[in-house]
């Protein structure tokens, strides 16, 4: 825990120092300058973000964050290069340094989302669509999932037969590493999983 806190002061402090009508830009978001707070749709819900203080606070129906994706919102405004999605995908092994943490990485993505979704692929889709995720025609069954207006995700799953067990693949649109860091992508894949896995018991 002492780990997430000084990392979030750390997102909180680049965060603060950073013209917010900037950060609003490179990161497609809006700047309500009368609030003095940027909005963030993260994962289709809302979010008011003040500034300089960070705080983060939870649009009409949007649902309360972890600790750690607070951290991944300071750190998407504060990074944002303002460069367009690529519109490719590429493995978590793909980005700079990714293939030091890429069997973690799988084992927090890709193992869970193929245990939760592989005998019932309807349920990944209906998972996808509580975060405004669209189909996708690749696997068994595909889905895409913007995290941040500039940072989108996918999710891809074989449902296996008799002899192969169910698999699954988790994704990164090209353009992801201009936006967080390798570290924090990684964050983002377990965070994505955990909220899909979680609306599955909803």
């Amino acid at each position: 825990m002492e780990q997430y806190a000084e990392t979030y002061q750390v997102a909180r402090v680049e965060f603060a120092r950073s013209d917010p009508q900037r950060m609003a830009e490179l990161s497609g978001c809006l700047y309500r300058p009368e609030e003095g707070a940027i909005i963030v749709p993260y994962l289709s819900r809302d979010y008011k973000v003040y500034h300089p203080s960070g705080e983060i606070v939870p649009c009409e129906g949007a649902p309360e964050l972890y600790h750690e994706e607070k951290i991944l919102i300071l750190q998407y405004l504060a990074q944002a290069s303002g460069v367009p999605l690529a519109g490719r995908w590429i493995a978590y092994s793909e980005l700079p340094g990714g293939m030091c943490h890429d069997l973690p990485c799988k084992i927090e993505t890709v193992k869970p989302l193929a245990e939760t979704f592989g005998r019932q692929p309807q349920k990944l889709l209906e998972a996808a669509r509580r975060y405004g995720g669209s189909d996708l025609d690749l696997g068994d069954v595909g889905v895409a999932i913007s995290v941040f207006p500039r940072l989108r995700v996918a999710v891809f799953l074989w449902v296996g037969d008799e002899e192969l067990p169910p698999s699954a693949s988790f994704v990164f649109d090209a353009a992801a590493s201009q936006y967080l860091s390798t570290a924090a992508l990684y964050i983002v894949g377990s965070f994505v999983t955990r909220r899909l896995c979680e609306a599955v018991s909803v």
